[in-house]
């Protein structure tokens, strides 16, 4: 039997020497095994406060959720090896990522994100003006430090938001209703937690890379990210899936460009 503390949103703690499975989620929030995706009564049985003992898949007789008891660190890990496990136990069986809201602290790393894309974006724009002989960072001029710095914070912010619109309209596409619009919630979710790459851009201030195709490698690494993040949500193969987050690009990336040849007009 398992003894950790009980993860918060899913049972409240018995008193000792009873037991008490997870309470059986709604027709909406359904549980699945993380394993094989097979629906599941519950996750876990509590047997006292602080001890739990997890459920085992009746049909591929593994734990339906190991990483109840697994810390983020862990989580961090298997994310970038890409496992659909752990998208499964996030997008899945986390019911608080799956509210018709953002999570609280969804939306804190989210916004986060966008901050660290700031910096990519600044570093592509001076290197695109740096190849087009330009000496100053905006379309050839000069700007102060707070305009440059507010104009990229919104391109990049345009670009969260024209993402999630490609995500949306190919899901419609995809399953063929407009229902698929109300997860955008837990669509945002998705991208956000698949976006964990981003992260990773802090490597670029501590060791100060100059080398151009270090953001792209990022970019790849978060476009396959978001393809296993997408699979695991809407349950479609990971062919459909790349076809759906390269749609989603594709309509962002023109999206960029025309916010930027825009810009450059007013500017």
């Amino acid at each position: 039997m398992a003894e950790s503390p009980i993860p918060s949103g899913r049972s409240s703690p018995q008193q000792p020497g009873t037991a008490d499975s997870q309470p059986p989620p709604s027709s909406g929030n359904r549980l699945v095994c993380i394993e094989c995706a097979q629906p599941v009564s519950s996750l876990y049985t509590v047997y006292g406060a602080g001890h739990i003992r997890l459920t085992q898949c009746e049909h591929c007789k593994s734990f339906a959720d190991k990483y109840v008891e697994h810390d983020v660190v862990v989580m961090f890990i298997d994310m970038l090896l890409h496992k659909p496990q752990v998208y499964r136990h996030l997008l899945v069986n986390h019911l608080e990522f799956r509210q018709p809201f953002i999570e609280r602290n969804v939306g804190k790393l989210g916004i986060l994100l966008i901050l660290f894309n700031v910096y990519i974006d600044w570093f592509r724009l001076e290197e695109g003006g740096r190849l087009r002989g330009h000496s100053e960072l905006l379309f050839g001029k000069q700007h102060s430090f707070a305009v440059q710095y507010l104009f990229i914070l919104c391109v990049s912010g345009i670009d969260a938001a024209a993402l999630l619109v490609g995500i949306l309209a190919a899901s419609v596409i995809h399953q063929r209703s407009i229902a698929q619009a109300r997860r955008w919630a837990t669509i945002s979710t998705a991208l956000i937690i698949s976006n964990f790459a981003k992260v990773l851009t802090i490597l670029l201030v501590i060791w100060e890379y100059k080398e151009s195709y270090y953001p792209w490698l990022l970019d790849l690494l978060q476009f396959t990210s978001q393809v296993t993040a997408i699979s695991v949500l809407f349950d479609i193969n990971a062919l459909w899936a790349g076809l759906v987050v390269t749609f989603s690009v594709t309509f962002k990336q023109l999206v960029h460009f025309a916010v930027l040849n825009i810009a450059s007009l007013l500017f």
